[in-house]
């Protein structure tokens, strides 16, 4: 545990400084690609936010899926461990007079969520979880299990492991489709709906059980 921890921790500076170095460029490469279009797409065929939802957006980035998110009425907060890039946001923010619609955007990691239990109605992760272990990826979904409301939806997406082009990446994870299934079963969410998206598979979430406990 101690190696895949220091794993972890090596993989999460390194991330940190790859998105601050490509935070003014970001979204003209993101949205050149025909996958990311693709990705979008499918996000607004599943994540239909109602207004005035209270949303978490982590690895919010420079907050392409928040600003969807905001403009259809929730109540957002967004999460990154990459300042640059959430200077980015905060510039959309203001440019796109959202203010009123994000309460919240500040630098932390997905595993320490500094938010109290059952506090969201939606959380989405996208495009984080693909850059790491499956035991990271096991604590994040315990992260959005206890800040999630009973009974409301997460939205996350991992690579598709047999993809040409996550199969051409070596630096990506490729869990196994049915252990990381298995996993979420466990942790307590019910999948609802999975897209094939891009390269990535997307997932849908319930948080089932309002007695479910996580441990540290």
């Amino acid at each position: 545990m101690e190696e895949i921890e220091k794993k972890i921790n090596g993989i999460k500076r390194y991330r940190r400084k790859w998105y601050d170095n490509h935070a003014s460029t970001y979204d003209k490469v993101w949205w050149e690609s025909k996958e990311s279009k693709n990705e979008m797409d499918r996000f607004k065929t599943l994540v239909k936010v109602k207004d005035g939802e209270v949303v978490l957006d982590i690895a919010a980035g420079t907050g392409i899926f928040l600003i969807e998110m905001a403009n259809d009425g929730a109540v957002c907060y967004g999460i990154d461990a990459s300042p640059k890039m959430l200077e980015q946001l905060k510039l959309k923010i203001k440019q796109k007079g959202l203010e009123d619609n994000v309460n919240e955007v500040r630098v932390c990691n997905a595993d320490r969520l500094p938010y109290p239990d059952d506090f969201f109605d939606w959380l989405t992760c996208v495009g984080m979880l693909e850059y790491y272990p499956i035991e990271y990826a096991e604590a994040v979904l315990k992260e959005i299990r206890r800040a999630l409301k009973p009974g409301k939806k997460c939205f996350i997406d991992i690579v598709n492991p047999i993809h040409k082009e996550a199969q051409r990446r070596d630096h990506v994870y490729k869990y196994d489709l049915e252990a990381f299934e298995d996993m979420t079963d466990r942790l307590g969410f019910k999948i609802l709906a999975k897209n094939a998206a891009g390269w990535m598979i997307q997932y849908l979430l319930a948080c089932l059980l309002s007695d479910f406990s996580v441990s540290h």
